[in-house]
């Protein structure tokens, strides 16, 4: 008899706990970085890129009820980050991609957490 897995449910929580662990990886590849280390380490810039659009893709699937509810944290902003990166990917100005790193990931860690 094979033993199946059960499927995860993608909801709300879920699409959540992933944005957590995306930023976790930020944090991790991120760690004792400086904006010059950054212009240098190319690996480490796209490694915080890729992460960044992860969690874009994570919160355009949360639910718009759950946006409506948690307005605090600044969807639209995340997004519009993400289109950025994107976009603009060979001509990205490191000062955002280390402000977001060393400050607004933290915030939105945060926020996040005091959700699940």
């Amino acid at each position: 008899m094979e033993l199946k897995s059960t499927p995860k449910v993608k909801d709300d929580n879920y699409y959540l706990k992933k944005i957590i662990d995306e930023i976790d990886l930020i944090v991790q590849y991120s760690k004792g970085v400086s904006l010059y280390d950054l212009y240098l380490d190319s690996k480490t810039v796209d490694a915080v890129i890729l992460r960044f659009i992860q969690i874009s893709e994570h919160a355009d699937k949360i639910s718009d009820t759950f946006k409506l509810i948690h307005n605090d944290i600044e969807w639209r902003q995340i997004k519009g980050f993400r289109n950025r990166l994107v976009h603009d990917y060979g001509d990205v100005d490191l000062h955002y991609v280390y402000s977001a790193i060393t400050i607004d990931i933290i915030k939105l860690r945060d926020k996040i957490s005091s959700l699940l």
